[in-house]
């Protein structure tokens, strides 16, 4: 009787055993698709700033441009260059 009583331990012993082994690995399985994911939304974003950082980068060198420098200074500023005149014309509301 005694023998069958060790064998019945070691039988739970070792299922116990398996059980923890299973639970562990489907624990990590959720845990990897979890960063997976986050890696992917992560790796979004990079490539969103990345794009951001080409246009900003683009617009720096327009702004930097003597054409651009010269559209803003007529544009908003009212300068003219020397010899030109500027006409305005005058809104009539009826």
């Amino acid at each position: 009787m005694r023998g069958k009583n060790k064998f019945k331990m070691r039988h739970l012993l070792l299922l116990l055993f398996v059980a923890y082994i299973l639970s562990t690995l489907v624990m990590q399985q959720f845990k990897m698709i979890s960063l997976a994911k986050e890696e992917k939304q992560l790796k979004a974003r990079i490539e969103e700033a990345m794009n951001q950082k080409t246009q900003l980068q683009n617009e720096i060198n327009l702004l930097q441009t003597d054409e651009y420098i010269e559209k803003v200074a007529r544009d908003e500023l009212g300068l003219v260059k020397p010899g030109e005149y500027i006409y305005k014309g005058i809104k009539t509301t009826k």
